[in-house]
């Protein structure tokens, strides 16, 4: 087995555990790891609501998915058009669209207004809160 081949079975099989953990195991029950920054914080981090918004488009729930983490919906797209150019297309990934300076740019000011909107206090952007 080449190193190509390996690479993909491990990611196939890393995908699978997660999408099989995420898809049994409710992220409020205390088994998955909580978010280090609202502990500490109180604040809502970008990423805050991930789990349970994953956990629950795998059930079909995309309005719950959404209230969750309305970031995440919107970018999952996204995230899966990465994760298979990075894995599957590895001689053409670098011109890919994702790899722009512009791009990276542009994702992180999204990111971080997501961050700031998202803890202030009241509506709309308290909507944004999980």
């Amino acid at each position: 087995m080449n190193i190509r081949a390996l690479k993909i079975s491990i990611f196939i099989l890393a995908a699978g555990a997660a999408l099989l953990l995420y898809f049994f195991v409710e992220p409020k029950n205390g088994i998955l790891p909580k978010c280090f920054f609202h502990e500490l914080t109180g604040f809502y981090c970008p990423g805050c609501g991930v789990q349970r918004s994953f956990h629950a488009l795998l059930h079909g729930r995309l309005l719950t998915a959404i209230n969750f983490n309305l970031l995440f919906v919107l970018l999952l797209p996204l995230i899966i058009y990465f994760i298979l150019v990075f894995v599957l297309d590895k001689k053409h990934s670098r011109s890919s669209f994702i790899y722009k300076s512009n791009f990276s740019i542009a994702i992180v000011i999204l990111v971080v207004s997501f961050w700031i909107l998202r803890n202030l206090p009241f509506a709309p952007f308290s909507w944004l809160a999980p």
